[in-house]
């Protein structure tokens, strides 16, 4: 079937016109005639097949209704061929059997064929509806009256050949009307309807000539409508095949031009030429000729005043359609222009000259882009003309922006979009919109640097200080300055002397970088510095920075100061801005560690002791839980005998990562974290607990516990403390308690209320100790009124770095000074024998280090003092 749907028309006609002739040749004409029309089996089986197949180029069912039609056509040809051929002369009631046959087609073929161009195929108003029927009425009556005119008013009518006559014409009427309103919006209706009415109006024809064979023209007019139907059957196969299945856009109903359709014509030509013949052959016309003429005219003036009509509204519809056009126009905001093939500018509307002062005389005849900026010209023109180049039914809603100039000179950003093709003139133009966007692109700006800028001091913000990008390839730094004391000065003289102070702050950071640094605000109280010099340079900077900031700030006759730090960080173009920022913070951070005007770089041993201290942070409220906490016990010796006669008990934690911490910073990780007393008095318990045992079993040990300042002056500390000492029956003056030496150098205050802890503790009978003394600068005088019980010296001040007399005898005043002030001076970290030796050569008397005991498990520390206890009993007899 593919094969012959590529075969050319043109072959279809020669073979079907030679085989046409040599049936009329060979034999007589009304078998010849039904053979014809049993040829359109042919045509028939292929339309079925290819709607049986899906090959159709309308809907199917409109092939398979076609396709039936003329297979039914074909097949009474064919009886009728044969009839005709055996016993031409058979009829019933006087009409010939092949008449009978051809008119029952006539009205199958009427039944099968017409509901497949009754589909309706756009909406209709009633005016449209009403034009339509007159159509029919109208076609309906001219196609019947010449046959009757001519044949039937003679007086040789027959009932065959009326009834086929009657109705050949009305179904005839529908196929016309319908195909020929359907040829502008519905392509294969162009090819089915034209088809449908030649096949009905051969099938009329049969009908007459077999229903009159005694006529000597009905023969040839058997012929002639068995060779039309072949014709008509190829047409409508073309149709449902061949054609373009895709629907045009349909016309408004009821306004098509006459003109365009000669629907009346033909048929109101034939009635005029067969009631001319009549009349001028002296025949005359009977009532129902004349009733044909009457109502073909009124229907034709009928049906030219309903177009009148909807030609009237619809003319009225568009006037108001064009009004409303018009004063949407004139109320846009955006500007249409109309440009032809070369974008010259053939139209505008009047918004160009109420929003850019474009007059008609200015733009008309100019080429668009000579209205744009010159740098945008030649990529606009590419558009443009790209544009005007497209498939008008397929232009999208692209868009673009130039800079255009408008009347007064000015250069305004605006937004042009391609809305297809003037309908006035199609495929020679283009319709352009173009719409102002200044202001929306200057807030758009204004937008953007607002989300880069800080508003207070008009620095960038973060967002622009990672806008500016990291440092260059050869090298760079971020620097971030903390600005301490803001608070202090919003407190006393209010919020807006305090961001005085800060805009300040920001003027003098600003004036002192190069021009190709960013400055930027990147907290409450934090500046950040990008610069583009090197690490030697940067840090120059940072301290020149740190100087200016803590240089006074005058505010109504008051002076404000700041205390300023500043953390460093190498900029790389690996790096990006928030990582730089997180390392400077953490340089920052160790600079804050230290007194105001600090400046450190970042170094990645910080962000180790960070990581770790996270860890420990996370940790440490579950240790005890978890059973990892224990408390470790370093014997204190009398170093004459080596005999222990104290213990300083100890906290450790047993990390099960990070390994096991030292108390100094377990204890400081707690009471940054609050849970400082939890943990002393889970200590104080199980250390008076195992000292009580310990005193009952072997010896009156006492035990020093190193506690922190903050501890002293909380109120559960000292209850808990003689709770304990009392419920385990440990006199007071067995328990030690030790602060650093480095406790002693905070502020005054509190270097007054360390003291006056101490001072209570020793009133109830609870002796104390500075530990690590020697390693800070504490004068000797300062001890004078210290109330301590115990010197506990330092290993600096008697290791063996020195030479030997003058570590000897700066030991020595130690040990003389502490013994006249009436203490004990313990010698703390002993670690060698010449450690030892130094010390007791001096008259220290105690002595504790790694040398003698390190710190041990409750259970090892009873192994020792069994031993101690041997060694101390007599020998036996």
């Amino acid at each position: 079937m593919s094969a012959l749907r590529s075969v050319r028309p043109s072959t279809f006609v020669g073979v079907g016109a030679a085989l046409a002739l040599a049936v009329v040749a060979l034999l007589p004409l009304p078998v010849a005639g039904g053979l014809l029309t049993a040829a359109v089996l042919i045509p028939g089986a292929m339309t079925m097949w290819s709607a049986r197949t899906g090959t159709t180029a309308g809907p199917r069912f409109r092939a398979l209704l076609l396709g039936g039609g003329l297979l039914l056509i074909g097949a009474a040809g064919a009886a009728g061929a044969v009839i005709t051929l055996a016993q031409p002369a058979v009829g019933v009631d006087g009409v010939p059997v092949t008449a009978r046959l051809y008119l029952v087609t006539l009205f199958l073929a009427v039944l099968i064929m017409l509901p497949a161009l009754l589909r309706p195929q756009q909406h209709r108003d009633p005016l449209g509806r009403l034009r339509v029927c007159l159509d029919i009425v109208g076609v309906s009556a001219c196609l019947t009256l010449p046959p009757w005119v001519l044949i039937f008013s003679d007086g040789y009518l027959r009932g065959a050949s009326s009834i086929a006559t009657i109705v050949g014409a009305t179904a005839t009427a529908v196929a016309a009307v319908v195909g020929v309103h359907s040829i502008r919006h519905r392509a294969s209706l162009r090819w089915a309807g034209p088809g449908v009415a030649l096949t009905l109006i051969c099938l009329t024809a049969l009908v007459i000539g077999a229903d009159n064979p005694a006529n000597p023209n009905s023969a040839l007019a058997v012929v002639a409508a068995g060779a039309a139907v072949n014709i008509a059957a190829w047409v409508m196969w073309w149709g449902s095949v061949r054609v373009d299945p895709e629907t045009g856009r349909p016309v408004p109903a009821g306004t098509e031009p006459a003109a365009g359709f000669p629907l009346f014509a033909l048929p109101v030509l034939g009635s005029s030429v067969a009631v001319a013949a009549r009349l001028l052959h002296g025949g005359h016309l009977d009532a129902t000729a004349i009733a044909l003429a009457v109502i073909a005219l009124l229907a034709v003036a009928t049906r030219e005043f309903v177009a009148a009509v909807a030609l009237r509204r619809h003319a009225d519809l568009l006037t108001h359609h064009g009004r409303r056009l018009r004063s949407l126009m004139f109320g846009a905001s955006d500007v249409a222009m109309v440009l032809d093939t070369g974008l010259a500018v053939c139209w505008q509307s009047s918004a160009a000259a109420r929003h850019f002062g474009l007059s008609d005389q200015e733009v008309l005849g100019r080429s668009i882009t000579s209205l744009v900026h010159r740098d945008q010209a030649a990529a606009l023109d590419e558009f443009l003309t790209a544009r005007l180049n497209e498939d008008r039914t397929e232009l999208d809603a692209r868009s673009v922006t130039a800079r255009f100039r408008d009347g007064f000179g000015r250069w305004r950003e605006t937004e042009w979009t391609v809305g297809g093709a003037d309908p006035a003139m199609p495929g020679r133009s283009l319709v352009l919109h173009i719409r102002d966007v200044t202001d929306q692109r200057e807030l758009e700006q204004a937008l953007q640097q607002a989300s880069h800028q800080d508003p207070l001091t008009g620095l960038a913000n973060v967002r622009g200080l990672r806008g500016a990008g990291p440092g260059t390839a050869e090298g760079g730094a971020l620097i971030v300055l903390e600005l301490s004391g803001l608070t202090a000065i919003t407190d006393v003289h209010g919020t807006e002397r305090s961001e005085t102070v800060l805009v300040e702050a920001a003027r003098r950071v600003r004036t002192r970088i190069d021009a190709t640094d960013v400055c930027a605000r990147v907290g409450d109280a934090r500046f950040a510095v990008l610069t583009r010099s090197g690490a030697v340079s940067a840090h120059l900077l940072a301290n020149q920075l740190v100087t200016a900031l803590t240089a006074p700030y005058e505010l109504d006759g008051a002076s404000a100061h700041l205390l300023i730090w500043a953390g460093l960080t190498d900029a790389c173009p690996q790096t990006d801005t928030d990582e730089m920022l997180r390392r400077a913070a953490l340089g920052l951070r160790v600079a804050r560690s230290q007194p105001p005007g600090g400046v450190e770089w970042y170094d990645e041993t910080i962000e180790e002791q960070l990581v770790r201290r996270s860890a420990l942070e996370q940790d440490l409220p579950t240790a005890m839980d978890r059973n990892q906490l224990e408390l470790l016990f370093q014997p204190v010796f009398e170093l004459s005998g080596r005999r222990p006669v104290g213990v300083e008990a100890m906290i450790s934690w047993r990390h099960p990562t990070l390994g096991r911490l030292a108390a100094d910073e377990l204890l400081a990780l707690a009471e940054d974290l609050g849970m400082l007393g939890e943990l002393r008095q889970w200590a104080l318990h199980r250390t008076c607990r195992q000292v009580a045992a310990w005193r009952g079993e072997y010896q009156p040990l006492w035990f020093s516990i190193s506690v922190r300042p903050s501890e002293l002056g909380a109120e559960p500390f000292g209850v808990g403390l003689d709770e304990l000492l009392t419920v385990h029956r440990i006199p007071r003056s067995a328990l030690v308690v030790e602060v650093s030496e480095d406790d002693l150098h905070q502020s005054p205050e509190s270097s007054e209320r360390l003291a006056e802890h101490l001072r209570a503790l020793r009133m109830s009978d609870v002796r104390t100790a500075v530990g690590h003394f020697g390693a800070g600068p504490t004068s000797l005088s300062r001890l004078r009124v210290l109330p301590v019980d115990l010197l506990k010296i330092d290993r600096g001040v008697f290791s063996q770095q020195g030479s030997a007399p003058a570590v000897g005898a700066i030991m020595d005043i130690a040990v003389t000074l502490g013994r006249r002030l009436g203490m004990d001076v313990i010698a703390d970290g002993l670690s060698t024998d010449d450690d030892v030796e130094t010390v007791y050569a001096t008259g220290c008397r105690y002595g504790q280090g790694d040398l003698l005991a390190r710190p041990l498990p409750a259970e090892h520390l009873e192994a020792l003092l069994e031993r101690s206890r041997e060694w101390d009993r007599p020998a036996g007899p």
